[in-house]
C-alpha cells in the first residue's frame, strides 16, 4: 500500500501532539535518578559531618565542605556544574552538649521545564562568592584539577529545590573519665 500526503501530514500532527508528553517523561525519570543519587550521597555525607564533627574538640567550629564536596564528587567529575550546588550548600552545627545536632541545606537542581517553574526557587545566594571559599579548599580543587566556581546569578539560571537532612551523633567530648 502506497501511503498518501494526508498519511504522512497525519502522522507528523500526531507525533508534534505526542513529542512533548514522551520528552517531559523521559526528563523526568532522569531527573528522579539524579535526585535519588544526590539525596543518598547528601545524607551520607550529612551523617559523616556529624560523627566527624562529634569527634572534633569544637563541633560547633567543623567545617563540612569536605565532605560535601567528596560525597558529590563522581557527580562533580561529569557536571562540573554540581561544584557550585556543593559550595552553596547551608550546614549547621549545634550542640546541646550531650548530641551534635548537624542540618544540611543542598540545593537541588531541577530541570524539568515544567517541573522547575512550578516548585523551583531561583538560584541565587548573594552572600556567597569565590572569594569565600577557604584556602584549604582553593588548594584541593587546585589538586583536583576543577577550576574554582563563581557563583553568580548570570551563571547560574538553573531553578532549584533546597533539601534539608538532618542528622546527629553522640558527642564524644561529653564522655568523661573518671580518674580516683
Amino acid at each position: 500500500m502506497k501511503k498518501t500526503s494526508e498519511a504522512k501530514g497525519q502522522s507528523l500532527v500526531e507525533f508534534s501532539l505526542i513529542a512533548p508528553i514522551l520528552f517531559l517523561i523521559f526528563f523526568g525519570i532522569l531527573q528522579f535518578f539524579y535526585i535519588s543519587y544526590v539525596s543518598l550521597a547528601v545524607q551520607r555525607a550529612t551523617y559523616s559531618i556529624a560523627q566527624e564533627a562529634a569527634a572534633s574538640p569544637n563541633p560547633s567550629s567543623f567545617l563540612p565542605q569536605f565532605q560535601i564536596i567528596e560525597a558529590l564528587l563522581p557527580i562533580e567529575q561529569l557536571n562540573p556544574s554540581t561544584l557550585t550546588y556543593s559550595l552553596a550548600t547551608k550546614s549547621s552545627i549545634n550542640t546541646d552538649g550531650t548530641t551534635v545536632h548537624v542540618t544540611v541545606s543542598y540545593p537541588m537542581p531541577i530541570w524539568v521545564p515544567l517541573v522547575r517553574n512550578l516548585i523551583g526557587q531561583n538560584f541565587y545566594n548573594s552572600s556567597t562568592s569565590s572569594s569565600l571559599i577557604p584556602s584549604s579548599l582553593t588548594n584541593v580543587l587546585q589538586v583536583l584539577g576543577l577550576s574554582l566556581p563563581t557563583l553568580t546569578a548570570s551563571q547560574n539560571p538553573t531553578k532549584v529545590l533546597w533539601v534539608i537532612f538532618e542528622a546527629k551523633a553522640l558527642d564524644e567530648n561529653s564522655i568523661g573519665v573518671k580518674t580516683n
